[in-house]
């Protein structure tokens, strides 16, 4: 029977999203169902058994799933064992149950992201290394059904391994009193961080494009480090609070964080389990309001965080699905992207206005995320070559209302990105320098003297890269790459020397505030106080912007002649 209603269902998806039908035609064979399958249930039955071995089987023993008196007061979850009148051990089966409910839960989290993300870039890498990715940008489906396809294509037997394991799942949460509802939300957490992880593996394979067989590696690395330095965070029991910084921001990006709320509803003592106390999540803040007091509330924000930006990272797709050389997101989506950023950075900053709270700490967090987002804007929004280039070359035949230099220096995709880099950098920090004043205990004139110092290094990486971008060569963005990370860490290095070989000396040399001053972070070095260090760093980094831009100006201009005139220079 299902030999017979497989073909009509594999059509109807063809009819429904005919690269879906492409991705799933050459996985879904019954060899690969058959193996699948035998995997998931041959792992439940495994991890079934391993938990059954961590059950006591005699009394008088020490167990966490005992319900005698403690070994002694720090032998949090080691009861000893007991038994009734029959002779059978007397054990809590919830937390039993509980736990292996979180760890089913945890280790889906990462199969399902960290292997989905996997096949999803090593996949795509193959489409472009034999040129058939090429024929799907010509093809007449949009970009939203082709990434559907691919996702939710590639990962198929993914889903179905994760999909076999969903009743013991249910089952096992049940047992343990989870409430129901929330394992609903759980799971759509669970599907939208799918989502956004894949989506940001495949923006991330279309931006690396010639990396070859790195890139599923390097992705697949990358998340797994986020999300296992994220869960060692969330499963810390006695934390009362986070970070309270904007680093707790990092929390709503990885789904397991939910499963505090999850453990909350059982009402299970945490004096037992020793993980997923709900009380730090409960106590996270946003601009000081309490909104993740209710499991279903901070569900529904997770989502929204997920979906805000997962939103971006489409928008970073379908241009560069059309145009390979097209710029991560236009000029006009950056200032919004921005605007998005500050606004939840921020956010999650002032969370609480406690005297015993080091605010100097929540600054320099907010600018190295920032940071972060600066060093990213310039990647996606510095135009290529060819297209610098095509702007010098044709700007002049716009009409004359619409030949307006600060106009498209602002908005023109393919204009350099300097002046857009700037007006991101002034949205940015006019919404997150009235803050300052807030802080209890802090100096805001040299808080914003830093912010300043930060955001021009930030304006002569702009010029630096653009500069590079017009090079002849193939290998221009690794050189561009590694000289801004070079004008990024140099200073610090610089720094941490002098500060080294001068530890003897009470106050710091000038050269070593000039270097503080230069690095892209002077806010966390706090050496920015001396009157002629600012001056002379703020000297040099105009100076270098200038240098930069009207070496820019004129090779631009050059790019912008046409060929006899170009030949007729040479001749002369």
């Amino acid at each position: 029977m299902f030999a017979q209603m497989y073909p009509r269902l594999i059509n109807r998806v063809g009819e429904f999203n005919p690269q879906l039908f492409r991705e799933i035609k050459g996985r879904l064979q019954p060899r690969n169902i058959m193996i699948v399958s035998a995997l998931s249930i041959v792992g439940q039955i495994l991890l079934f058994i391993y938990f059954e071995g961590l059950l006591p089987s005699y009394e008088g023993v020490y167990n966490r799933y005992c319900t005698g008196e403690g070994y002694d007061t720090y032998s949090r979850g080691a009861q000893l064992c007991i038994a009734d009148m029959l002779g059978n051990i007397q054990t809590i089966r919830e937390v039993w149950w509980l736990d292996m409910f979180v760890t089913m839960s945890i280790m889906g989290i990462f199969i399902l992201l960290l292997g989905g993300s996997y096949m999803l870039v090593a996949d795509l890498t193959k489409e472009e290394r034999k040129g058939t990715f090429n024929f799907i940008r010509l093809s007449p489906q949009s970009a939203s059904d082709i990434f559907l396809g691919k996702i939710l294509g590639v990962p198929i037997l993914l889903y179905l391994f994760g999909i076999l394991a969903i009743p013991l799942h249910i089952w096992s949460g049940l047992s343990a009193n989870v409430s129901f509802p929330l394992m609903v939300m759980f799971y759509l957490i669970l599907g939208a961080s799918c989502l956004f992880f894949y989506g940001m593996s495949l923006l991330f394979s279309l931006v690396t494009q010639g990396w070859g067989n790195f890139q599923a590696p390097l992705a697949s690395t990358f998340i797994f480090f986020f999300l296992f330095s994220v869960m060692g965070i969330t499963l810390e029991s006695n934390a009362p609070a986070y970070t309270e910084t904007s680093v707790d921001w990092f929390l709503l990006f990885y789904p397991g964080t939910f499963l505090a709320y999850l453990v909350k509803s059982t009402y299970l003592s945490q004096t037992t389990l020793g993980y997923l106390s709900g009380d730090a999540l409960t106590n996270l803040r946003w601009y000081g309001q309490g909104l993740w007091q209710n499991g279903l509330a901070g569900g529904f924000l997770i989502l929204f965080n997920y979906g805000v930006w997962t939103f971006w990272l489409y928008q970073g797709l379908k241009r560069r699905f059309a145009n390979p050389l097209a710029t991560v997101i236009s000029k006009s989506q950056s200032y919004l992207l921005s605007f998005c950023f500050i606004v939840i950075n921020l956010g999650f900053a002032l969370q609480t206005f406690s005297p015993y709270t080091d605010y100097s700490v929540t600054i320099q967090v907010v600018q190295v995320l920032n940071l972060i987002l600066f060093l990213l804007l310039i990647a996606g929004l510095t135009p290529s070559r060819q297209s610098l280039r095509d702007w010098a070359r044709f700007r002049h035949e716009n009409s004359r209302e619409n030949r307006v230099l600060w106009r498209d220096l602002a908005f023109s995709e393919k204009s350099p990105p300097v002046m857009a880099i700037a007006l991101n950098l002034l949205i940015v920090n006019l919404y997150s320098i009235p803050s300052l004043f807030f802080f209890p205990d802090t100096n805001p004139l040299e808080f914003i003297i830093a912010i300043a110092l930060g955001a021009f290094s930030i304006l002569v990486y702009a010029s630096v890269a653009q500069l590079l971008m017009t090079l002849k060569t193939d290998k221009r963005g690794l050189i561009t790459s590694i000289t801004v990370i070079t004008l990024n860490i140099s200073p610090l290095f610089g720094y941490a020397f002098l500060n080294d070989w001068t530890k003897n000396i009470d106050n710091p040399i000038l050269i070593q505030q000039i270097l503080a001053n230069l690095s892209p972070l002077p806010i966390t070095l706090t050496t920015y106080e001396s009157l002629s260090a600012i001056l002379i760093s703020l000297s040099l980094q105009m100076v270098t912007i200038v240098a930069f831009n009207l070496k820019m100006t004129k090779t631009l201009a050059i790019a912008g002649m046409s060929e006899t005139k170009r030949l007729m220079m040479t001749e002369k």
